[in-house]
């Protein structure tokens, strides 16, 4: 049988989400140094002060770019989940690649052995489960393991309130058991009371008593 290549560490394996925010601010800082460039040699600037600016402009806007991306992000998942870290901490280079390509079915093979190797790992559980449901087509594996995300020891509230929204869709989805997505609807509400995803399952819950009762009136 004829061995994989070796896979090679990418940048974003090693920075995972924050490699976009760098690659981003050192982008501005380029453009930044361009435009410093341009303007003190149009003006006929000093060298000494082309030499000041250059030194110090691109270096802040840099720093600049990198916390104002960072406060932004750390904004979105407060509101998205409630002040916790989001689910994708670690990208997946090679699964992604194969996805591009349409290899599903080895991403997937490739996502198990994942999984094998870290049973706490809410991560690659949720990244696997979200290929299962889509192109996978097979919405039972993900809710398997959507299952598994939740009884994690310690697993993160932003991975948590993920992965019972997702089993909440398939239940309402491909699986066809809206019944188990109200459970799924009051087990955030109970976990997390006075959060923006306990308001939402709040309002989620009632449209979807109301469309049960709908259903049972017209049957």
């Amino acid at each position: 049988m004829k061995e994989r290549p070796s896979y090679k560490v990418t940048f974003f394996d090693r920075h995972g989400p924050d490699g976009v925010l760098r690659i981003r601010a050192a982008a501005y800082a380029l453009g930044v140094l361009g435009t410093i460039l341009g303007v003190c040699i149009a003006r006929g600037a000093p060298l000494v002060v082309t030499l000041v600016l250059c030194l110090t402009l691109p270096p802040l806007t840099l720093l600049g770019s990198l916390w104002i991306s960072k406060g932004a992000g750390a904004a979105m998942r407060y509101v998205t989940a409630g002040g916790s870290s989001t689910p994708y901490e670690e990208q997946y280079s090679q699964e992604q690649a194969l996805v591009m390509r349409r290899d599903y079915a080895t991403a997937l093979e490739l996502f198990e052995q994942r999984i094998a190797r870290a049973p706490g790992d809410a991560r690659v559980r949720i990244a696997a489960a979200d290929l299962y449901a889509t192109h996978g087509e097979n919405p039972r594996r993900a809710a398997d393991l959507y299952r598994e995300v939740q009884h994690l020891p310690g697993v993160g509230i932003g991975q948590d309130v993920y992965a019972s929204n997702k089993l909440a869709d398939l239940y309402l989805g491909p699986l066809g058991d809206p019944r188990r997505a109200l459970v799924e609807f009051r087990r955030l509400i109970e976990r997390y009371p006075g959060s923006v995803a306990a308001n939402h399952a709040r309002l989620a819950l009632a449209n979807l008593k109301a469309d049960l009762v709908k259903d049972q009136r017209s049957s």
